[in-house]
């Protein structure tokens, strides 16, 4: 045995492998490591993590939502939960292992019926907001649900773009008669006068049902939300949704008792969506696991009502995704909106610039912002910083591998799982209880991306390149399909767009690759302004070549009012790549 010193202890090491705050780092300067194994992988399903929630903490606010003026305690939200569940199973014939479409904003709701269909052992299938009634129909029919709940319209800020969802009733309903039910399988949220209402399976005295009580039990499908190909449907378990928030709830350091809050509950404001792991588990589950409370300040995201809800309910802690935070910066007005309970947070979907980075800290308190890596086919998170970590780690990485996790650097490809070298990039490949079972009947998909080492444990091709250091520090350098191949040389668009972002004038910048003939590629930057700027192409090519060198400079800049974006905030590049085909046609 080996004795290593750390920044924390004294502890012991295993030969082949040294640790490092708890990261285990593969000996011989390889990129594979292993997370620690304490606090342990809890057995709980998630009705009954809940159950134990509940037993300490069960007065506290669980469920706020700002624009409905509604507020559940977790005792509430336990025990109307277990009520929709009994009424589903008896009423609307939901059986576990049935699959349930949800389609509704951020509303009290929603979590009701996250738990809700996990005590009943069924699958809840949320459904992106944004989807086109043919891909509603599609979704639909690939998931081969028994049931729907839905909202009538998704209310938007902007309420002339209400998206309304009369199409995916009738996808619903026209599925129904092909399969011959006869009973209707819609049921609308947030219309209590419709004959057949979400307020129906709120029936306190239909009799009891068994709970599922298997955590290896699917209860979430979710539809991945890759920008760069079809979606496919990610089956995920009990065990991988729970653990996985209590493990981020952990390392966020979220408290029923000991936070800033006046009464020392941490209060959570959550914008983003909740057809997403980002709102299901790094924000419902993560924070309910530990009795925090969850905010909803807005049906679909609303930059100001989520200033106003971080307000109203002095939240300690705000997630969201960069394009969000932008938008919470741009509008900020200290006269208005009170930051000052503001500390905790999670900025994850796409990696975060630097400089927006310090202005979380600087602007909104944000000083125990953490940074999350991962996909949903792992639950979705990986790898995350500690607000302990250094600034210039979380403002650099993405933190350190999570508990009961392994991963490693690979070369692209390379089924053989061989780590490369420390520092060195490559593809992040990952294991452990995260990952997912499998792509819901696709079996063919699932080969490609989950591949089994010598001792039969899986692991998940990312699609992602990153680097690891020496620490067990892991650096996401984007997209391995986002790499722009500038003659034979690799570009990485998240450097230029990070200088980019430090121009003054400069509110968000994407950078894509456009076809060139000279040198295969070239590098075009798309470019939001600060309200009252105006953008100089030029400016904006010196101010990369001064500090980047002319390689990286931009050989096309582009000044656009917004960016295409997934429902869940990540920026669409293939879709900037076919905009600027268009401009430079």
């Amino acid at each position: 045995m080996l004795l290593v010193q750390t920044r924390r202890s004294l502890i012991r090491a295993i030969p082949s492998l040294r640790r490092l705050q708890s990261t285990w780092i593969e000996r011989g300067g390889f990129s594979k490591v292993k997370g620690p194994t304490s606090p342990a992988v809890v057995g709980h399903t998630t009705g009954s993590i809940l159950e134990e929630v509940c037993s300490k903490h069960g007065h506290l606010p669980a469920i706020i939502s700002h624009h409905q003026n509604v507020t559940l305690t977790f005792s509430e939200l336990d025990r109307l939960s277990s009520v929709v569940a009994r009424n589903l199973a008896h009423k609307g014939g939901i059986k576990p292992g049935d699959r349930v479409a949800v389609c509704s904003g951020n509303r009290w709701e929603y979590p009701v019926l996250q738990f809700a269909l996990g005590k009943l052992g069924a699958v809840l299938i949320p459904l992106n907001t944004a989807f086109t009634d043919k891909q509603f129909d599609s979704a639909l029919r690939h998931a081969d649900i028994s049931a729907i709940l839905t909202t009538e319209n998704i209310i938007k800020r902007d309420r002339s773009r209400d998206r309304d969802l009369s199409g995916l009733v009738a996808s619903a309903a026209s599925i129904a008669k092909e399969k011959g039910v006869e009973q209707d399988i819609v049921y609308i949220i947030g219309n209590p006068d419709h004959p057949n209402s979400f307020e129906n399976l709120l029936d306190e005295n239909v009799s009891s049902v068994e709970f599922d009580t298997n955590q290896d039990n699917v209860i979430n499908m979710q539809f991945t939300s890759g920008t760069t190909s079809a979606p496919k449907l990610s089956e995920l378990t009990h065990k991988n949704v729970v653990n996985n928030g209590v493990f981020i709830g952990n390392r966020m350091g979220l408290s029923a008792t000991q936070a800033r809050h006046p009464t020392g509950q941490d209060h959570m404001c959550i914008p983003v969506p909740m057809f997403h792991c980002f709102g299901l588990v790094l924000s419902n589950m993560a924070a309910l696991t530990h009795g925090a409370a969850v905010v909803y300040p807005s049906e679909s995201f609303d930059p100001e009502a989520t200033l106003e809800a971080i307000t109203k309910y002095k939240c300690t802690g705000v997630n969201g995704v960069p394009t969000m935070f932008a938008a919470e910066l741009e509008i900020y007005d200290p006269e208005k909106h009170n930051m000052d309970y503001l500390s905790k947070g999670i900025a994850a979907g796409s990696p975060i610039p630097v400089e927006m980075m310090h202005k979380l800290v600087d602007v909104f308190h944000l000083t125990e912002l953490t940074i999350c890596y991962g996909m949903t086919e792992t639950s979705p998170v990986s790898f995350m910083t500690t607000p302990q970590d250094p600034l210039e780690k979380r403002v650099a990485t993405v933190g350190r591998v999570m508990p009961n996790t392994e991963a490693m650097i690979a070369e692209p490809g390379d089924d053989g799982l061989n780590p490369l070298p420390l520092n060195k990039a490559g593809e992040i490949v990952v294991s452990g209880y995260l990952v997912q079972r499998g792509y819901y009947r696709d079996p063919e998909n699932s080969a490609q991306v989950m591949i089994k080492d010598a001792s039969g444990k899986t692991w998940m091709r990312t699609g992602d390149e990153g680097v690891i250091d020496e620490e067990g520090y892991l650096t996401v350098t984007g997209r391995i399909k986002d790499l722009i191949i500038r003659g034979g040389e690799n570009i990485h668009p998240l450097e230029i767009e990070n200088m980019l972002f430090t121009h003054p004038s400069v509110s968000q910048a994407s950078v894509v690759g456009v076809p060139d003939e000279k040198y295969g590629e070239a590098v075009a930057a798309f470019i939001i302004p600060h309200h009252g700027e105006t953008i100089d192409p030029q400016e904006m090519k010196d101010f990369v070549r001064e500090h980047l060198g002319p390689f990286l400079a931009p050989e096309h800049v582009f000044t656009v009012q917004d960016f295409p974006q997934t429902a869940s905030g990540k920026i669409r590049k293939v879709d900037l790549r076919k905009q600027a085909a268009k401009l430079l046609e």
